[in-house]
Order: C-alpha cells, then structure tokens, then sequence
C-alpha cells in the first residue's frame, strides 16, 4: 500500500464492479464557506454588529496534537451540514469525489474514475447508486448496460458487498479511514484556508490536517501530496437529499 493509501478493488458478484474503496489521508482546496475575520478597529464606543460565531477564536493552536485532531474530529462529525470535495491518485489512476451530508444518515455525491462515474445517495439505511454507461460497460458489457442505464440499483448498508462504497456516505467513517494509518502527529504552522484562519497538524509521512482556529474547530482540509486533496467546506449550509424516482429503482436484492 502506498503512501497516500489509496486502494481501488473490486467486492464480490455484480457490486464487485461497484465498487471501490479508498482509504486516504487527502487534502482540500479552497473552503467555499468563507468567513474571513476582520480585526476589530471600531473604537469602543461606537456599537456595531455582534461578531459572528464564526469569527471568535477557538484557541485549539494552544492545544496539543492529539487534542486538537480530537476537537476537530468531533467538531466536524456534529456539524449539520457539509461538502466533501476532492481527488486523489495513485499509480498514474486519478479518483474525485464529490459528496454532500445531510445529517448523520443522508448523503449525496459522486464518484469518477477516469471517464467513468457513478452517483450514490443514502437515505437512512437505504443507498443508491447510479453509474453511467460507461461505468455499467465497465463492468457488464453491453447487458449491464441495457439493464442499468439510467437506473439507480438499490441495497443498503447493511449489505457487506457494498461495505466499502458505502464509506462515502458515512463522513464520520470516512475521515477515521483517512487519518487511522497516521502517527507521529505535531503541530505546524498557522495559515488560512478559503479565508478562515488555521492550524496544520503533520503527521510522520507528512500529511497534513488544516483545521479551523476560529469559529468550530472543522476540518477545512486534508493533504496527502500532489494529486491527492479532499475539501471539506460548505459547513451547516443546507443540503437536499432526495430518493430516486420508484420508477428509476432496481433492488440489487433482485439480481442475486
């Protein structure tokens, strides 16, 4: 396994084309959620708006390592809402994902390999996937397609065939998969993402985690090196998930 962890492989029967995994350690671009903090120069008399949560230091710069990724990974798994945004690569294999959470138990988003991509959305315990042609070819020929195209096959995650696809919906489990092979953590330098102010955590490989020093302590980005980079951004602005059309629907359950 490399650096970067990224691992593509195929599950067992029909989802074995469905599915990748990736287990990285990744990092972002630019938040989209910017809240830029402007230093207070009004004098003490004139009354102004109240600062925004946002823009209130949070001090975990002060804190160590190991407490800092602790308040971000919790800050980041309680937050209403957020973006997902990235991509990696590995050997020459360029992967982006794109996926927004709703909640604990609602996502959507997408997942390219190369020409090829495939939607998943979870509802609950419900997930559906939706790839294209050429992704469906990929992995069935011609009756694949003729079956699937334009059809959301569904299962859910309950179902260990689609384990590891599964993880996108899951941001939680998603960012515990990205740094769990990560050690050696010490604290870098100061800087901004998208705006707001942060703290880099580096672990021993070098990856690095940017969390935010004013406002929540979110995770705004991973950095796995060039080529491999998540965003995480869109904090608590809402996000619609929705069921597929009954009539777009295939049960996996039905195809066994």
């Amino acid at each position: 396994m490399s650096h970067h962890r990224l691992r593509a492989g195929r599950a067992p029967g029909l989802s074995a084309a469905l599915l990748l995994t990736v287990a990285f350690a990744v990092g972002c671009g630019p938040a989209e959620n910017k809240e830029t903090a402007k230093a207070a120069s009004t004098p003490a008399a004139r009354s102004g708006p109240p600062t925004p949560a946002s823009a209130i230091p949070n001090g975990v710069e002060k804190l160590n390592p190991a407490e800092i990724l602790s308040r971000a990974r919790k800050a980041t798994a309680s937050a209403k809402s957020l973006r997902m945004r990235g991509q990696v690569e590995e050997e020459g294999e360029k992967y982006a994902l794109d996926f927004r959470y709703a909640g604990k138990a609602k996502a959507t988003g997408s997942f390219g390999m190369g020409a090829q991509n495939i939607q998943i959305t979870r509802i609950g315990k419900d997930l559906y996937f939706k790839g294209d042609d050429a992704f469906w070819k990929s992995i069935g020929g011609k009756p694949a397609v003729q079956l699937l195209s334009g059809k959301h096959l569904r299962t859910t995650v309950k179902n260990r065939e689609f384990k590891e696809i599964a993880l996108f919906t899951d941001r939680s489990a998603l960012l515990t998969e990205a740094v769990k092979e990560l050690d050696g953590w010490k604290k870098g330098t100061t800087g901004t993402v998208g705006g707001i102010p942060t703290v880099a955590l580096v672990a021993s490989t070098g990856d690095k985690i940017h969390v935010a020093t004013r406002g929540e302590p979110y995770v705004l980005r991973l950095d796995g090196g060039a080529g491999n980079q998540v965003d995480f951004l869109a904090y608590d602005q809402p996000v619609d998930v929705r069921r597929p059309p009954a009539k777009t629907v295939v049960d996996a359950d039905a195809l066994n």
